[in-house]
């Protein structure tokens, strides 16, 4: 009888040691995740970058995404309505392997988004994404914050060419090009060019424009603004020059 006794109290023993010791993986394991989080959250708060959102396909978007202090912000953002909008963090138009940050409100301007404990800084684009079409409804790709004197390299206004009436202003940074004010009369198919003096031939189309929208911004990822000097206004239907602006 001593013997059992004996043998079972070992086998207690025995039992609440290693339950003792699987305890203590499990603390060490939560601990080494938590601290993982903890210097992750902290590499991204680092990181400080910024991209032009711009429509894609037929799709209208606008506005500013920025990444600051583990935080995405969405400003002075508009979009086509769609019926379950998100907004990725992806590599490329790579959606599957993004990252979905989360729902976006249609009709809010500005939005501010917490970023997740992982890491961020192997995306390169901003994506307005709807799960239900499957399909990206706008997109910027990520840059690098510049300071406000870079971001205005060069201004115009615009006139009309011929007897179309064209005003507003334009700003052409490196990465984006914005009307503001903007009025001009109405045409069947109006996009927006940089060109050199005034060739669309030799030019660049930026994007189609809202012909009712006081203000747009357009993003210019692929294209470097330093080879252009005048923003035309350009009907592609009829082949004419509506307005445009020298840049200064």
């Amino acid at each position: 009888m001593k013997v059992r006794v004996g043998l079972l109290t070992v086998a207690l023993g025995a039992t609440l040691g290693l339950a003792a010791c699987g305890s203590g993986d499990s603390e060490s394991k939560d601990k080494s995740m938590n601290e993982e989080k903890v210097s992750m959250s902290a590499q991204n708060e680092k990181i400080s970058r910024m991209a032009m959102l711009s429509g894609a396909g037929k799709h209208q978007v606008s506005g500013k995404a920025t990444i600051k202090d583990n935080k995405l912000m969405l400003t002075d953002f508009k979009t086509d309505e769609g019926p379950d909008l998100h907004v990725y963090l992806t590599k490329g138009d790579d959606v599957k392997n993004g990252m979905e940050i989360s729902t976006i409100d249609l009709k809010d301007t500005t939005q501010t988004f917490d970023l997740p404990d992982q890491d961020i800084s192997k995306y390169d684009t901003v994506m307005i994404y709807c799960e239900k079409a499957h399909e990206i409804f706008g997109q910027g790709m990520l840059t690098d914050k510049t300071s406000a004197s870079d971001m205005s390299m060069m201004k115009g206004n615009f006139s009309g060419v011929g007897k179309h009436m064209v005003s507003g202003m334009v700003d052409v940074s490196n990465t984006d090009l914005k009307l503001s004010d903007f009025k001009t009369d109405e045409g069947p198919d109006l996009h927006v060019y940089l060109t050199k003096g005034g060739d669309i031939d030799t030019g660049k189309e930026v994007s189609k424009i809202d012909l009712k929208a006081a203000e747009q911004t357009f993003s210019l990822d692929g294209i470097d603004p330093a080879d252009y000097d005048t923003v035309v206004i350009y009907c592609k239907k009829a082949h004419e020059a509506f307005g445009e602006a020298k840049l200064s």
